[in-house]
């Protein structure tokens, strides 16, 4: 796995989102567990509503935002947060959150077809990370979902990226 790495200015996020152990209900890669129906709830909203959130940036990208918290190696506990980028915050249906991720360098993963279901976490933090002279910036990751995404039924035919908040390591002193 080799990233491209991009530097990004804050980004402004409106969305859903949920708290817990994702996949107590069904395992990972399914519409039945949390993160399935998370995005269950938020496409239709949006598509209902999508006149009520002012300043869309692209209507045909959407973010999945993972952020790890120390219940997340305790009791695989994730912050997961489905939603879109806007230019800028004016009013948003009540319903929604707002997420402001700061700007950062990411290392930016393409995860094609059986890429998108397998371990690629575990790979990037234990073995791209240490290998790399980076650290994560942020304890958060953000999978974008564009029109490389085939939907689920379609992985085979998909892409997604996979963004790592990342800053060069220190060197230590001599």
């Amino acid at each position: 796995m080799k990233p491209i790495f991009v530097k990004r200015d804050k980004m402004l996020l409106v969305g859903l989102g949920f708290y817990g152990d994702p996949f107590k209900i069904s395992g990972a890669w399914s519409e039945e567990n949390e993160i399935g129906r998370l995005w269950q709830r938020f496409m239709p909203f949006l598509a209902n509503k999508c006149k009520s959130i002012p300043a869309v940036k692209d209507s045909s990208v959407y973010y999945e935002l993972h952020i790890v918290q120390k219940e997340t190696m305790e009791k695989g506990y994730v912050d997961v947060f489905v939603g879109t980028e806007v230019e800028k915050i004016q009013t948003v249906p009540l319903e929604l959150l707002i997420k402001l991720l700061p700007p950062t360098e990411y290392a930016v993963f393409t995860l094609r077809g059986k890429e998108i279901t397998a371990d690629w976490p575990r790979k990037i933090c234990t073995e791209w990370l240490p290998a790399s002279g980076y650290d994560f910036s942020y304890s958060y990751s953000l999978q974008v979902y564009d029109k490389r995404f085939k939907g689920m039924d379609n992985l085979e035919q998909s892409e997604i990226d996979v963004y790592f908040p990342v800053k060069k390591k220190k060197s230590a002193a001599l």
